[in-house]
């Protein structure tokens, strides 16, 4: 089974140009829950493709990450009770309305809730210069998202012992 692992600048550029290609009904989902070398595992799925990830923190604000696409049915991943990932193109004003208006005792549920509401009724767009935008969800799960097969084993396999060669480059004492 030969995989063409991708990793940092290279997976997002590539993942990227796929998004931009269309925009439409990506999912990402990360498992909370550490496997395979204390890792976490993600999918990133839309109509056409499933990449399996794998993510060396989930507390850090630039992880590793390294993945490949798998063949895999993107059916088995298509979970339509879940708003889509995506780029959401952001009104300033509107926003900036909405942060104006919170005083130090606005009910931050109301406020949440709003936002969310704003957020999901805005369509995923592919992004473009000069122009804000928030980007997600992130669906979050304590259930991995890796339909646990002995072909997608094999891959997260590689994956955690290619991200395990990856730490011990950067960090000549780990593990």
């Amino acid at each position: 089974m030969e995989l063409d692992i991708l990793e940092g600048n290279n997976l997002t550029t590539n993942l990227f140009e796929r998004y931009s290609a269309n925009s439409h009904n990506w999912k990402f989902v990360v498992s909370v829950t550490q496997q395979n070398g204390n890792f976490y595992d993600a999918i990133v799925s839309n109509p056409n493709e499933v990449w399996q990830l794998k993510i060396d923190s989930i507390y850090k604000p630039n992880p590793l990450i390294i993945g490949t696409k798998v063949d895999v049915d993107p059916l088995r991943f298509n979970d339509n009770t879940h708003m889509p990932f995506g780029y959401r193109k952001l009104d300033p004003k509107k926003i900036g309305k909405i942060l104006s208006n919170i005083g130090e005792n606005e009910d931050t549920s109301a406020l949440s809730s709003y936002i969310a509401s704003l957020i999901s009724s805005t369509k995923p767009v592919v992004p473009s210069p000069n122009n804000s935008y928030a980007y997600g969800p992130f669906l979050f799960t304590q259930k991995n998202p890796i339909k646990v097969d002995d072909y997608q084993r094999k891959i997260s396999d590689k994956l955690a012992n290619r991200l395990n060669d990856k730490l011990r480059l950067l960090y000549s004492s780990y593990g």
